[in-house]
Parts: structure tokens; sequence; C-alpha cells
């Protein structure tokens, strides 16, 4: 007699979305869901664990461990019929090799489809399902007449159409067809937007109907940015306007941005911004900074508005851009050194837009100031947790021979990586390296993960905040030390457990080497898993 499974499938599948796919197949053959085989939930999970380990593959490993997902979808299919467990067969057939095989079983799906059986999915899935079909048979017609009747069928249905645009780019691929065929069915576009407080609310229509005529040429449905007054409220109207998501991304908390950054300035604003947050579709303050203006925290802030902006594109198979508006003093960027310092760190030049508006309210360009703002301890920190999954549970005995086989070869093998980091500092059993710049703590972070497997697994895990660095003795402290900490408890093995805030900062112009899932929470801190694109 088969015994209960001890690991839940879900936990399962959230281990394999976030990449982790050896510590998934560890659950799944621990928690006994691997002796199931009269199971079609648990065929169809290890149908999932085939999948994702053959993407990974090359040559023929490769189109056996497809081969062998498409023969577990089927086992599934058989024991309990399915459209999901039907088409993913048919599609895993044809990315195995066997293109005659997966236009049959995907013919079977349509037959099956046109009767009269009712099916336990939602219309969308109903007519996606008859679109994969149609395709794999390279029926391009059929299958965007059903993609279509998909998409009204659930219009803002953003999450489930990418998922059904990833399937089908990877038929087109394996069918050798053009995947510009996907790009009518692409979700709008994701947009970052920042500009100048220097917009005085007399000129505001102006540069309103300039941004409105953008806005819809370039088909925006997704905005991040701030709230400032002048340019970025301006911005966030026209989103709103057109429908589209506002996700406001604020420095500090709700009121003391207010207070340095709206009220001070023409009274119209302040109902303007709260028009704005009322109808926002998200807000994230993403540091507790209170007192002086601390630059850092508006730079924090714009690089987890550009990530998000290109996240969301990513997530939803479209694209992002940045809009700016900028005064007319010379540079590329005007005279602001914020809206120059979001800029250049945009460097998708093609999907960049400038729009100069001249300061027509009192407010001096930032790079005019004359001394510089802020704590002179406090800096912005791409920070990584490193620990070995058990070490903390070994006795004496165990730890010394842990010494010898895990952590003398990691001391060694990570000296010898390219990129080091800046400080590097003692957390008990586990170590915390520091880094200025969060793209340098992704490149090491990836490079710890493809060292060779040593005999505890190793878990990595990652912030980008603000912290109180100090010399003589080093030393980093602050609340985000304490987040780093609180995010290391979740860390999944083989993967960057990152905060939303790191996810975001090393996306902005790195997104198309990482794929991002989000995995959970840490008290109030999303949760994503970074791994390598594939």
């Amino acid at each position: 007699m088969t015994s209960a499974p001890t690991t839940s499938l879900a936990a399962i599948i959230t281990a394999a979305r976030a990449g982790s796919i050896d510590y998934a197949k560890g659950l799944f053959e621990a928690g006994g869901w691997a002796e199931r085989d009269a199971d079609p939930a648990a065929l169809a999970i290890r149908a999932r664990l085939l999948k994702d380990a053959g993407m990974r593959a090359a040559g023929p490993d490769r189109q056996s461990l497809l081969a062998a997902a498409a023969a577990a979808y089927g086992t599934a299919d058989r024991l309990r019929p399915q459209p999901y467990t039907r088409i993913n067969q048919a599609s895993l057939l044809l990315l195995a090799g066997d293109r005659a095989g997966a236009q049959a079983v995907a013919q079977d799906v349509l037959d099956w489809m046109a009767g009269t059986q009712d099916f336990a999915e939602t219309p969308y899935f109903i007519a996606a399902t008859r679109a994969e079909a149609h395709l794999l048979r390279g029926e391009s017609e059929a299958a965007a007449e059903a993609m279509h009747q998909a998409i009204a069928a659930d219009p803002d249905g953003w999450a489930d159409r990418a998922t059904t645009l990833r399937q089908f780019a990877l038929i087109l691929a394996a069918l050798g067809a053009d995947p510009r065929w996907l790009d009518p069915f692409r979700p709008p576009r994701s947009l970052n937007f920042a500009g100048h407080l220097g917009v005085a609310p007399a000129q505001a229509e102006a540069l309103r109907s300039t941004v409105d005529a953008w806005l819809a040429a370039h088909d925006v449905g997704f905005g991040f940015g701030a709230l400032a007054a002048g340019a970025d409220i301006v911005i966030a109207e026209a989103l709103i306007a057109r429908g589209a998501e506002l996700h406001v991304v604020l420095p500090t908390r709700l009121d003391e941005f207010v207070a340095q950054s709206v009220a001070p300035y023409d009274p119209a604003w302040r109902a303007r911004f709260d028009a704005c947050l009322a109808a926002a579709h998200s807000l994230q303050c993403v540091t507790s900074v209170t007192g002086a203006y601390e630059p850092l925290a508006t730079q924090l802030a714009a690089d987890v508005a550009m990530g998000a902006c290109v996240l969301n594109a990513r997530r939803l198979e479209s694209t992002a851009w940045q809009l700016l508006v900028i005064d007319d003093m010379p540079g590329p960027y005007g005279g602001g050194d914020g809206t120059r310092r979001i800029g250049e760190r945009w460097r998708d030049r093609d999907r960049q837009q400038c729009l100069i508006a001249p300061r027509t309210a009192p407010v001096a360009a930032s790079g005019l100031r004359p001394a510089p703002e802020g704590r002179h301890d406090r800096r912005l920190a791409a920070m990584l947790m490193i620990s070995f999954d058990g070490l903390d549970r070994c006795d004496e005995g165990r730890f010394a021979e842990a010494i010898d086989s895990v952590i003398t070869p990691f001391r060694a093998a990570s000296a010898a990586l390219p990129v080091q980091p800046e400080l590097t500092l003692p957390m008990g059993n586990a170590r915390m390296v520091v880094f200025a710049d969060a793209d340098a703590a992704w490149t090491y972070a990836r490079a710890l993960l493809a060292l060779p497997p040593l005999a505890l697994p190793l878990r990595v895990a990652g912030h980008y905040g603000l912290a109180h660095w100090f010399d003589d003795p080093a030393a980093l402290v602050g609340r985000a030390t304490a987040d780093l900490a609180a995010i290391a408890q979740a860390a999944l093995p083989g993967v960057l457990t990152a905060s939303e805030t790191l996810a975001s900062a090393v996306s902005v112009n790195l997104s198309a080497d990482i794929h991002a899932e989000h995995v959970g929470e840490a008290g109030e801190i999303r949760l994503f898993a970074l791994t390598p694109a594939q």
C-alpha cells in the first residue's frame, strides 16, 4: 500500500516555478509522490518537472526528457481526461521532435472539444486550448480566430494570456514559424515615467495633450513612477484617463513624501495628487526614512519603479518603455540630476522618450543645488546572505566534516570568482556580502549558484536598500540588514531568493538574462526567485 505523501504538491509547484528544479524533484521524491503511478495529479507534476528539466537541457537529453514529460501527461490524461493534460502532451511531443504525433493528439483535442461535453475550465482556457491545437497543426488562421475568442472571453486576464503566449512562442520556434504571429495578442506596454517639479499648473494642460498622444501611440496600459508635483502628476493623470493601471512607487512613507514633494509647491497639486493616489492600482513606499530629504531614497524608488515596469512587461510578454519630462537646459536629460540619473540608468535608448517642458514654476533644477543632501554614512547596498542548508543543525563531528567538505572548498571557489564584494561580514554560520551596485550582486550570486554542488545545498538570499556603512571596524547596519535576515529564512536552494527591491533593480538592464518568479512573502516583503534565463 502506498503511504500518504508528506509534502504538498503546491509546495513542489512553487519550487519548480521558482526554478529550484533539483529541490522540487527532491521534494517530489521524498514526499512519496514518485510512487503514485495511478495518481493523475502526481503524474501531471512529474510531467511538469520533466519538462522543466528538459527545457534546461541540450541535445539528446533535452529530447528524451521532453518525450518522457509528454508520456507522463499522456498517462495522466488516460486516468483522468482533461484538456490541460492532453494539450500539454501534444505540445511536448512537438518539442521532443515528434511532429506527427503532436498533430495527431492536437486533432484529437479539437475533435473532443467540438463535442457536447462540458469542461470544468474557464471560457478563456477552452478557447486558448483550441488555439494551441490549431497552432500545433500549422493552422495559423484558425489558431488566430480561437485566440481572439479567448481574449474576448477575458480581455484583462493578462497573466493567463502571457502564459499562453510563452507556450505559443515555443511551438512557433519548433515549427520554424514567424514569432511575429504573436504580436496582435500581446498585452499593452508598461511604462516607467518621471519628470521635473518645475511644471506650473497653467502649463500642465499643454503637457497633458502631448503626453496623451504619446501614450495612445504606444499603447500603454501600465505605468510605474512617483507622484511628485509637476510632471509626475500630469503623466499619472493621463494614464488614469486612458484606463491604464497606475502603480505608485514612493521613496518614503506617504506623509513624508507629501511634505517634501507635493505640499511645498502650488496648492493645486495636492488635490490632484490625492485623486491620482485614490485611482492607483498599487502603492509601494520603499523606505521608512523621515526628516531631511534623502536623495538615496529617491534613487532607490526610481530603481524599483524602473525595474517593476520591466518585470511587469516580462511577466506579461510585452515591452517596457520609459517616458521622461525634462527641462530645456543643456544636456540630453536637462538640468535635473535625478532625471539625468534615471535616464542614464535606463540603457534601452530605443524605448526611451524625452518630452521637453520648460520650467515655468519657481523650482530650481537639482543639478544647481549648492550642497549635497542626505546622511554621509547612509548608502544604497545590494546585500546577499549566503548559507548552507542544514549546517546549523550539525553536531560538532558533522560540523568538522562540513568544514572540510563544504566550507573550505566554497571559500576557495568564491574567492576565485571574477566579481568580488566590497564588504564581507560573518553572520553566525552564514556570510553576508555587500555590493554598491545591484547588477554586480546578481553577477556574483549567479556565479555562486553555478559552482559545482557541495554536500549541503547552497541558499542565497538578497536585498537592496538603504543601510549605514561604517569602517574601522567594517559594519553594515540598518533596517535593510534585518530585512535580509528575514528573507534568508525563506530562501530556496539553487536560486537567488530576492526582495522585490533587488529583483526590480537588477531587472532594469539585465531582464533578458534573468527569469524572475514571485514565490511568496517574508512578512510584508514580496519575494522573487531569480535564475538565469534559459
